[in-house]
């Protein structure tokens, strides 16, 4: 995945994400629900073959966002969405954070991907790829746009985490 090929999609997510203000809605998980989830062993959590469904994928980030900024990851998609691009779908979201992220961050959520069995694609900096079979993430952080930063606050920063891949039901 490139930059570019993505950057447009992020742009309308984030800008979707924050004036929406959707961290209540059904796209989002809780803390305490990412929580639960990182209790289980790895292995349980996301299977080793290479047949993993959205859900997931979504739950290896959610697991690896554990004290990185808000402990999880808000997301911009919902079921008939997901359903309407088979076997095609992509998800895309965010992980605010109250400072600028920066490689550090990338470079915790790559390592406990990795851990999941995703390979990262290329080096990391404060953009990362990664794959896992069919499904690429991509993670890069970034300071809030000064246009969104009254409806951000107190976050300052944010990674923001594009998936794509094949869904299956």
């Amino acid at each position: 995945m490139t930059e570019l090929r993505y950057s447009t999609a992020i742009a309308a997510t984030i800008a979707a994400l924050l004036l929406t203000g959707c961290a209540g809605s059904s796209g989002a998980t809780s803390p305490r629900a990412s929580a639960t989830a990182s209790a289980r062993p790895a292995a349980e959590a996301s299977p080793t073959g290479a047949h993993k469904s959205l859900e997931q994928v979504l739950r290896d980030i959610h697991d690896a966002a554990q004290g990185v900024g808000e402990d999880r990851m808000r997301v911009l998609s919902d079921e008939k969405t997901v359903t309407d691009k088979l076997p095609h779908c992509n998800a895309h979201g965010l992980i605010m954070t109250l400072t600028a992220p920066g490689r550090p961050e990338i470079l915790r959520l790559t390592d406990r991907l990795q851990k999941r069995g995703w390979k990262a694609d290329g080096p990391v900096t404060d953009l990362a790829d990664l794959r896992y079979a069919t499904w690429g993430i991509m993670l890069r952080a970034r300071p809030v746009p000064k246009e969104l930063t009254a409806k951000a606050a107190p976050h300052k920063g944010m990674i923001q985490v594009s998936v794509i891949g094949n869904c299956t039901k």
